[in-house]
């Protein structure tokens, strides 16, 4: 009887998340924002599920402590200006929703706690991105890669993108990395290798229009903008990863390094 109450339990859960999460994964790659009574109500499910987790699996304390200290690491990306706020709700909602393995026939088995785990599937997938996109950026625009300077050379094709100013003024979510400036009758031009999640596009674009129609930059010139990646959609991806395959890849990886 316990086995099969976990197994509606589970189940429930499922499309309880994967639903909200492909929701947020829409409003999130549409807007930049998730839905801030969704994002409450998610929570308030989730603590529903916690509760009763709790209840039925009675985990050890010391277990659960490790569960959260992933959105613990959340909030403090999230005070650093790394992360977004929708995000760290979301990740804190998942930690709720599992804070122990699933006990259920109908999902792997893991050792691990799941908020760890899918991190580190949403981590992973970004890298793997990355990587592809890295390869492809550094063949195709190592001419412009050479104005960059050396310290910002070998990173800025895993982070960025260049892009002519006239380009970038029509765009929406992306961040410059190349920051053009007019000080005392000289164009100064500084780098960077992140933003704040904070900052405002749209106030780049307008310093940038004013550089080019006053005359001080040509609107052909180049910059390196990165795009701001909405991280509820590889979260969604490690959420699926989880639920499909457990720790089991994790534990694989981590006995082939160790």
């Amino acid at each position: 009887m316990q086995y099969e109450l976990s197994n509606l339990v589970e189940a429930i859960k499922i499309i309880y998340v994967l639903g909200f999460l492909l929701v947020f994964s829409i409003q999130d790659y549409r807007r930049r924002e998730i839905s801030d009574n969704l994002v409450y109500v998610f929570t308030g499910g989730s603590i529903v599920f916690c509760s009763l987790t709790i209840y039925m699996y009675k985990p050890s304390p010391l277990y659960l402590v490790f569960s959260f200290m992933v959105p613990v690491l959340f909030i403090a990306m999230y005070l650093a200006g790394l992360m977004g706020e929708g995000d760290v709700y979301v990740v804190f909602s998942l930690a709720l929703l599992y804070p122990v393995p699933p006990h259920s026939s109908l999902l792997p088995r893991s050792l691990l706690p799941p908020p760890l785990s899918i991190t580190v599937y949403s981590t992973l997938s970004i890298v793997l991105v990355s990587l592809l996109y890295g390869a492809y950026t550094l063949i195709r625009y190592r001419g412009l890669l050479k104005e960059v300077p050396l310290k910002y050379r070998f990173i800025y094709p895993f982070i960025a993108k260049p892009m002519r100013l006239n380009e970038y003024l029509g765009t929406e979510f992306y961040y410059p990395l190349t920051l053009i400036e007019l000080k005392d009758n000289d164009v100064k031009t500084t780098y960077r290798l992140h933003y704040d999640v904070e900052e405002d596009p749209r106030a780049y674009r307008e310093m940038f229009k004013r550089l080019i129609e006053s005359g001080v930059v040509p609107d052909t010139t180049y910059v390196w903008v990165s795009y701001g990646i909405p991280y509820i959609i590889p979260l969604f991806l490690g959420t699926i990863i989880f639920l499909l395959l457990g720790d089991t890849p994790i534990l694989r990886l981590l006995e082939l390094i160790l």
